[in-house]
């Protein structure tokens, strides 16, 4: 399952006054749970360092905010650490988890309105207008329903029909079906005739 970054600015782990520093987090984990091993402890940090800001870019090719996208991904990070002993593919299950809490958070019949300042999770000279203005993409992206968003951003992050349909608890026809309805309605947006494919 490829993993190359997709196009986002590097977004820096929350720190300690956010309440999602790292270390502050084994205060967090309940009592009952067995305390990680130093190894297991250093896998999670270093899996964290990598992967937040894909998890992040992740979040926002299926429509989440920027600021949602980073809180959603620093709380799937968040449960991770929880869970970190039983987590055998940890990018698949933070992409699982942060895709079901979007899920959750777009389901809500009210939607808070976007924060006006930005995430602690984004570095504060961020010029979100120009970054998204430099990704049609997005634009495009907005006009597909959720799950077929959901299922164009699993497949940008070059996973095929049948994992997509395996993380997302769905058929494999399923997810085939949702990314020709989101390629058909993606071509028409982009004005290439019926058919026509590049």
């Amino acid at each position: 399952m490829p993993d190359a970054p997709l196009p986002l600015p590097n977004v820096p782990p929350r720190q300690k006054e956010t309440a999602a520093h790292v270390p502050a987090e084994t205060s967090a984990v309940s009592a009952s749970s067995p305390k990680p091993s130093q190894d297991a402890l250093n896998g999670y940090v270093s899996f964290y360092r990598e992967y937040v800001a894909h998890l992040v870019s992740f979040l926002v090719w299926q429509g989440a905010g920027l600021n949602d996208a980073a809180e959603l991904a620093q709380e799937t990070m968040i449960e991770a650490y929880r869970n970190w002993s039983a987590i055998q593919h940890p990018r698949a299950w933070v992409k699982r988890v942060a895709s079901r809490k979007y899920a959750r958070l777009i389901s809500r019949p009210e939607q808070p309105a976007e924060p006006t300042g930005l995430s602690p999770l984004l570095p504060p000279n961020l010029d979100i207008s120009e970054w998204q203005e430099r990704h049609e993409v997005l634009r495009l992206l907005a006009l597909l329903p959720p799950r077929q968003r959901q299922v164009m951003a699993w497949t940008f992050d070059g996973y095929s029909p049948r994992q997509i349909a395996n993380e997302l608890n769905i058929t494999t026809e399923a997810v085939r079906t949702n990314l020709k309805r989101a390629r058909r309605r993606l071509a028409e947006a982009l004005g290439f005739p019926e058919g026509e494919s590049r």
